[in-house]
């Protein structure tokens, strides 16, 4: 097929945080034989909802192939429960399948239009990680297409450095096509949520160590609390229950890059930082403990827009870190003294116990990850170098897919398999067909 009939055009594509924005070659395939089109050595990268803090999904110069058309279930296998889904489909879509049947998706990001690809691709996590690993964790098989080698089906078993290298690996070693999943039983519909409150991050972080078997353990923290209750906040453990919900799931916001940035200033500040932060502390842990819908308990920010419009256009920061254990205390000590020397305006701070081994340049490993998120500011760029040094000091691995200014020399030094993988993207693409802003910038 030529260029031509794979219908390329020009469009704008931005990252979820506001940061970087590129103007580049567009491609919606809806047909299989449109992934064959004769690109030549075009750069390309594969797309899903777009929802990404980095730009992991597009790139001057790089044609952009938006998989959202793709999106069928296509197979489901009730013996094992194993579903092939297309790329392209999202949470909420393989969801809305899956609960009628008593199923569920073992680990679930935070936001419903999440395709599952995208899932993949940056081998996103869920509500606790320690328990329940990372998404590719339960990915049993996928479809990779690559112009050299065509369609081609890899298992871990059968090709584990191909497999391994596409999970988490950014969209890095060609279009992931479809995916087979392993689904768990879903012994109710609905999440019993507790809320306690927690004076600092140390105190979160030994609650969390408790609520190793919840089938939620996160924390949020209030970025404007300094010296002993640097952290104060809440922590939120939760089962799965057959208690009827306290209200009726209600229609949400389709957010995007766009929605997220309409309002032309920053409305975060230290005031309305500390005012929402003691209000929604307030709500979250007076009278006994809430039982909310699965869709509200595993997308908690779908309906509570708010939050990320409120940094409207000039865009928010995050950065997180996967903190060994064992240095939990000094880091967070450190990080005290960091925040309290340069006063970034930090808006939100929370906290997830992982384990399980390291691969590719996805978050996985064992440690409590630590998020910071930031109106985006020159104080917050003093900041973000400063925590750089602080996670190369404490051996805390960044996550590339957040942090869309993370540099080449810290992804270097601080990625355990850094090298590996770069080798391995090589190995698989050696005319490195496949490329964006984020492979660029960390120099793969």
């Amino acid at each position: 097929m030529s260029t031509s009939e794979a219908v390329l055009r020009q469009s704008r594509f931005m990252t979820f945080d506001g940061a970087v924005s590129a103007v580049t070659a567009h491609q919606r395939p809806d047909r299989y034989r449109h992934l064959e089109a004769d690109l030549g050595l075009r750069k390309r990268i594969a797309r899903g909802a777009g929802l990404s803090y980095s730009a992991a999904s597009f790139g001057e110069g790089v044609v952009v192939q938006e998989m959202t058309a793709f999106d069928r279930l296509l197979a489901f296998d009730e013996s094992t429960r194993m579903l092939k889904v297309e790329a392209g489909a999202t949470l909420e879509r393989v969801l809305a399948w899956a609960h009628p049947r008593s199923l569920r998706l073992a680990v679930v990001p935070g936001y419903p239009r999440i395709t599952i690809g995208g899932c993949i691709a940056a081998d996103v996590h869920g509500k606790n990680p320690l328990r329940d690993g990372t998404f590719c964790d339960w990915v049993e098989a996928l479809t990779i297409f690559h112009p050299a080698r065509g369609f081609r089906s890899i298992t871990h078993a059968a090709d584990p450095e191909a497999f391994e290298a596409a999970c988490g690996g950014f969209g890095l070693t060609g279009l992931i096509v479809d995916a087979t999943l392993r689904l768990v039983p879903a012994g109710a519909r609905n999440v019993k949520l507790e809320a306690h409150g927690s004076g600092s991050l140390a105190e979160a972080a030994e609650r969390l160590q408790q609520a190793a078997d919840s089938d939620f353990a996160y924390s949020w923290h209030d970025g404007t609390s300094r010296g002993a209750r640097f952290g104060n906040g809440i922590v939120f453990i939760g089962r799965w229950t057959d208690e009827r919900p306290s209200r009726s799931t209600r229609a949400y916001f389709a957010m995007s890059s766009a929605a997220r940035a309409r309002w032309p200033l920053s409305m975060w500040n230290r005031a309305t930082v500390w005012a929402a932060n003691s209000i929604y502390r307030h709500l979250a842990t007076t009278g006994p403990a809430r039982v909310q819908s699965a869709f509200d308990a595993e997308f908690p920010f779908a309906r509570q827009t708010f939050y990320h419009r409120m940094y409207g256009r000039p865009g928010l920061a995050e950065m997180q870190l996967l903190v060994p254990q064992d240095r939990l205390p000094q880091f967070i000590e450190r990080l005290a003294k960091v925040v309290a020397d340069i006063d970034p305006p930090l808006v939100l701070m929370s906290m997830k116990r992982f384990a399980g081994r390291t691969h590719s340049l996805a978050m996985s490993g064992t440690g409590m990850l630590v998020a910071l998120d930031l109106a985006r500011s020159d104080a917050t760029a003093r900041f973000a170098t400063a925590i750089d040094a602080l996670a190369l000091d404490m051996g805390a691995q960044p996550n590339a897919v957040k942090d869309s200014r993370l540099p080449a020399q810290v992804a270097a030094a601080a990625l355990p398999h850094y090298a590996r993988f770069r080798d391995r993207i090589h190995s698989l693409d050696p005319d490195r067909l496949y490329e964006s802003e984020l492979s660029r910038r960390l120099e793969l």
